[in-house]
């Protein structure tokens, strides 16, 4: 991946832009000065070509959540859904019937991708789009640029699917099978925006919902189970009379629990409390004056 013009000494700039869009906005520019040298009105078509090349570089420095088996959004964007989906075959995920959280980004959103989870890169595929493509009106649509990737944390799997125009340079990927990455870390860049299917497994709690404003690499959307983690559920059996769940412990019935006895435990009568003080002091006198004698 190219370098990003970025300024370290000024620390209230949390946004920056890649060379490839700046070089393209100059060009664009270039374009616009000559064509509106030839005719005044041309000279905002070209412009355009300049915003798009500006957008399209746009980036924005990110702080990711100090969060143990956390899941991050990967990109900017919206939640659109939220629902069991068969992934696709290309993302080789283990698990099946997984939850997709399908997120949409606007071609003004920033074009970074972060790693939804700290772990390893199992696999990564990329489709390169058709050029007669510009936009991604659908996640669905053919032609698009699409990459797969398939995280992989303690043997729980997170599968992206990114999709955009086919137009140009969409996708950037800085990351290979095998690479270990960090939780909410750039891995690639996606211009103009595009679709992003999070796969997770079922297992996962979610905490994002349809409609929900996405900030890549910061928004949690969930936490992986982690080893650590107990079932507070897996002893509790559901009773016929009233549909209250019960608690077992050690596989014995409540019932019982409740039959056995008690007589492991001293009675307040059978145990032994401390001396007073003074009975003290007169058996450490008495000792003392049989050691005399």
């Amino acid at each position: 991946m190219s370098e990003d013009i970025d300024s370290k000494n000024t620390p209230w700039m949390n946004v920056g832009m890649d060379w490839e869009g700046v070089a393209a906005a100059l060009g664009a520019l270039l374009v616009a000065l000559l064509l509106g040298a030839l005719w005044s009105p041309l000279f905002w078509i070209g412009f355009a070509g300049v915003v798009i090349a500006l957008m399209a570089a746009r980036w924005s420095h990110r702080t990711p959540p100090d969060l143990a088996n956390g899941i991050v959004a990967p990109c900017d964007g919206v939640v659109v859904s939220v629902g069991r989906a068969e992934a696709p075959s290309e993302l080789r995920l283990t698990e099946s019937g997984m939850t997709r959280i399908r997120i949409s980004s606007a071609p003004s959103a920033t074009n970074k991708v972060y790693t939804p989870i700290a772990g390893s890169v199992e696999s990564m595929i990329f489709e390169a789009g058709e050029n007669t493509v510009p936009l991604a009106a659908r996640a669905d649509d053919d032609g698009l640029a699409r990459a797969y990737l398939t995280f992989e944390s303690r043997g729980q799997q997170v599968g992206v699917r990114l999709a955009s125009g086919g137009f140009g340079p969409r996708i950037d990927l800085a990351t290979e099978a095998g690479d270990i990455v960090r939780l909410g870390r750039p891995f690639g860049t996606r211009r103009l925006g595009g679709w992003c299917d999070v796969y997770v497994p079922n297992g996962v709690g979610m905490l994002i919902w349809p409609g929900q404003t996405l900030v890549g690499g910061e928004t949690v959307m969930g936490r992986l189970k982690s080893q650590g983690d107990t079932d507070l559920f897996d002893g509790m059996t559901e009773e016929d009379t009233d549909g209250e769940p019960v608690l077992q412990v050690d596989g014995d019935s409540p019932a019982e629990a409740e039959d056995e006895d008690d007589d492991d435990y001293p009675s307040p009568e059978d145990m032994e409390t401390p001396d007073d003080p003074a009975v003290i002091l007169a058996r450490l006198r008495e000792a003392s004056r049989r050691h005399d004698d």
